[in-house]
C-alpha cells in the first residue's frame, strides 16, 4: 500500500518549521512542537562545552513535572524503571535532569534521542487520580509472558534519514507471520502518533517488505480520539487498544 505523501520528508519539514530558538546566557533554548501530557511544548537546552562538543538537557523538567503531579520516583522499583527507560536512549540523569553530550556531527541524532527519552519517561508514568502510577511497559511484558508471546524488548533500527529509532518490542518473523515492530503509547496524542509514524516510515524501507508495525494504545483511563486511530490506519499500521488486547492475540502470537 503506497503512502499519499513522503512522510519522512513531510515530518522533518514540519519539525524544522516549528522549532524556535532563544538565547539565555550561555544556553540556547530550543522550543519544540512536541507536547507533554499537559499539552505544553517540550523544551531542551543546549550549551557548548568546547571543541565542537555540546551538552543537551531538559533542565530537570520531566522529572520535576512527574513529582509535582504526584508520582513518587523514590521507590526502588520506579527508580529501576526510570533507569531502564533512559538507558534505552543513551541518556544520563544528573540531579533529576536528563542529559546527553554530543559532537556537532551527531547533534541532530542526540537531540532526537533526548526528545524521545523525555516523551517516553513522561509517557510511561501515567498519572491519574485513581492510579498514581501505571507502568505500561511492565503490563505489556506481563501480558506477553502470560500468553507465551515471543518478543525482544527495546530494539533500535537505523532509518533512511540517518536517525536511530527505538521500538519497545519486536516479534521475530516465523513461518506464518512476518516480523512485527511495536511501540507502546501510554497516553495517545497527535504528536505521539506523528512521532511513531515517522519512526516507522523511516525504518520500514530498511526492513523486509512484509514487516509490519503495530501500536499498543492505552485506552484504559480515557478514550482514544478517533482521528489518532484513523491516522495509524491510513498508513496501514495495526492498532491494538489495550482494553481489547485479548481480541488481537492473533496479531501477536507467532
Amino acid at each position: 500500500m503506497g503512502y499519499p505523501i513522503n512522510f519522512v520528508e513531510s515530518y522533518i519539514n514540519w519539525l524544522n518549521a516549528n522549532i524556535n530558538l532563544k538565547k539565555i546566557d550561555d544556553w540556547i533554548e530550543i522550543n519544540t512542537p512536541f507536547l507533554d501530557n499537559h499539552n505544553d511544548h517540550l523544551q531542551i537546552y543546549v550549551k557548548a562545552i568546547g571543541n565542537k562538543k555540546y551538552i543537551l538537557t531538559d533542565d530537570g523538567y520531566i522529572i520535576s513535572n512527574l513529582i509535582l503531579s504526584g508520582c513518587d520516583l523514590s521507590t526502588s522499583k520506579r527508580k529501576d524503571i526510570l533507569e531502564l527507560i533512559i538507558k534505552r536512549f543513551g541518556i544520563n540523569l544528573d540531579n533529576d535532569a536528563l542529559i546527553i553530550e554530543t559532537t556537532e556531527e551527531d547533534f541532530p541524532q542526540k537531540k532526537h534521542m533526548l526528545l524521545q527519552a523525555m516523551m517516553s519517561v513522561s509517557d510511561m508514568f501515567m498519572l491519574t487520580r485513581s492510579k498514581v502510577v501505571n507502568i505500561f511497559l511492565e503490563e505489556i511484558e506481563t501480558f506477553f509472558d502470560y500468553n507465551e508471546i515471543r518478543y525482544i524488548s527495546s530494539v533500535q533500527f537505523n532509518g533512511i534519514s540517518g536517525f536511530t529509532h527505538l521500538f519497545d518490542f519486536a516479534i521475530p518473523k516465523t513461518k506464518n507471520n512476518p516480523e512485527r515492530l511495536l511501540k507502546a503509547i501510554n497516553n495517545p496524542t497527535r504528536s505521539k502518533a506523528e512521532s511513531a509514524l515517522f519512526a516507522w516510515d523511516d525504518v520500514k524501507k530498511t526492513r523486509k517488505t512484509d514487516s509490519r508495525f503495530l501500536v499498543l494504545l492505552n485506552d484504559t483511563e480515557k478514550n482514544i480520539e478517533s482521528n489518532i486511530i484513523k491516522a495509524f490506519e491510513r498508513y496501514n499500521v495495526g492498532v491494538i487498544p489495550w482494553s481489547e488486547r485479548d481480541r488481537h492475540l492473533d496479531k501477536l502470537i507467532a
